[in-house]
C-alpha cells in the first residue's frame, strides 16, 4: 500500500534514511534487502519531489547536499517515532514479560549494580534479560539510533539530546596489598605521588580526565608502572606487589571479597563520580524501561 503525505510515497523516507546514512546507493540497497536499480529509482523520485539532489558524488563516495543534511534529523525522528509506537506495548508486567534490554555501562558499574539486578530479575521479572555494551565514546551515537536502551555514564558524557536522571555517586579509595608494609593505615600525598600506580584507561582518553585534574591541583603526574582497560581489573596487579591502586569505593569493597586487599582512604579530597542513567527521548513513555529504570535505582540507593 502506497502512503502519500504532501504528494510524497511515504515509504521513500525509510529509504532516504537508509541513502543518508549509508552514503552510498548500492549500500542502502542491500540495508534494505532491494536492488540497486530500485533504489536509483527511489533517489530519483526523492530528487525530484525535493528539487534537490539530497546526495552528490565526491570521489569515490556520496555525500549530502546541504538539503540532504538538514533532512536527516527530521526523517530519523520520524522513523524512530514509528518503529517506538509499533514496538512498544502500552502495558508492562514484569512477571510475564519476555524481553532483552541492552545497557552500556562500565565494568564499575557492571560490578556494583548487576549481580542484584540480576536477582531481582530471577525473582521478580524471569523472562527478562540484559545484554551489556562497554561504555565507551559511541554511547550517544547508539542511543540515538535506539541500538541500546539504557546508558549509564558519568554525568560529563552525558548527550543533551536525551533525558537522563542522576543514578549514583561514589568517591575514591586507594586499594594496597593486605599486606603492604609501606602502607599503613592512611597514606600521605607524599605517599601517593612516590607510589608506582595501577591505573585504569577503559574508555579512550576519559580516564585522562582523573589524570588532568591530578596534574591540575598537584602539579604533578602519577607514576603510572600499568595501565589495564577496566577499573576491575586492579587489584589483580596490586595484589603480592607495593603497587597501589586508585578506585571508586563500591568497586573496591566488591573487589576485596576475592582479592586479598585492604582499603585506604585517599590522602585529598578526590572528585566524586556522579553518574545517570540516560534513555532515548521517545522512550519516556516505555513501561518495561521505566520499570528497569526504577529496580536500577533502588539497587543503587541500597548501596549508597
Amino acid at each position: 500500500m502506497v502512503m502519500r503525505f504532501e504528494r510524497l510515497d511515504l515509504n521513500l523516507l525509510v529509504a532516504l534514511h537508509a541513502l543518508l546514512e549509508e552514503k552510498s546507493v548500492s549500500k542502502a540497497a542491500t540495508r534494505l534487502n532491494t536492488s540497486q536499480p530500485a533504489m536509483s529509482a527511489a533517489l530519483a523520485k526523492l530528487r525530484e519531489f525535493f528539487e534537490d539532489d539530497l546526495l552528490i558524488r565526491s570521489g569515490r563516495e556520496m555525500v549530502p547536499t546541504a538539503q540532504g543534511a538538514f533532512l536527516m534529523g527530521p526523517v530519523t525522528n520520524v522513523l524512530t517515532a514509528v518503529q517506538h509506537a509499533v514496538a512498544t506495548k502500552p502495558t508492562f508486567d514484569p512477571a510475564t514479560a519476555d524481553r532483552v534490554f541492552k545497557v552500556m555501562l562500565s565494568d564499575y558499574t557492571a560490578s556494583v549494580l548487576l549481580p542484584s539486578l540480576l536477582k531481582t530479575l530471577r525473582l521478580e521479572a524471569p523472562n527478562i534479560r540484559i545484554e551489556v555494551f562497554a561504555s565507551d565514546a559511541t554511547m550517544a551515537v547508539k542511543l540515538e539510533r535506539r541500538e541500546i536502551d539504557l546508558a549509564i555514564i558519568p554525568d560529563k558524557f552525558l548527550s543533551p539530546d536525551h533525558p537522563s536522571e542522576p543514578l549514583l555517586q561514589d568517591g575514591y579509595v586507594v586499594v594496597v596489598d593486605k599486606f603492604n608494609s609501606y602502607i599503613g593505615e592512611s597514606i600521605s600525598l607524599e605517599q601517593y605521588v612516590k607510589a608506582e600506580h595501577v591505573v585504569a584507561n577503559n574508555s579512550g582518553n576519559r580516564q585522562a580526565s582523573f589524570e588532568d585534574w591530578f596534574l591540575e591541583h598537584f602539579n604533578v603526574r602519577r607514576k603510572a608502572i600499568l595501565t589495564v582497560p577496566m577499573f576491575s581489573l586492579i587489584p589483580e596487579f596490586v595484589v603480592d606487589t607495593e603497587f597501589i591502586g586508585t578506585m571508586h569505593s563500591r568497586l573496591a569493597a566488591s573487589m576485596s571479597k576475592f582479592y586479598n586487599i585492604r582499603t585506604v582512604k585517599v590522602p585529598e579530597t578526590f572528585p566524586q563520580l556522579c553518574q545517570s542513567a540516560q534513555f532515548h527521548r521517545l522512550s519516556v513513555q516505555d513501561l518495561g524501561l521505566t520499570w528497569l529504570r526504577a529496580k536500577f535505582q533502588a539497587i543503587a540507593q541500597a548501596g549508597a
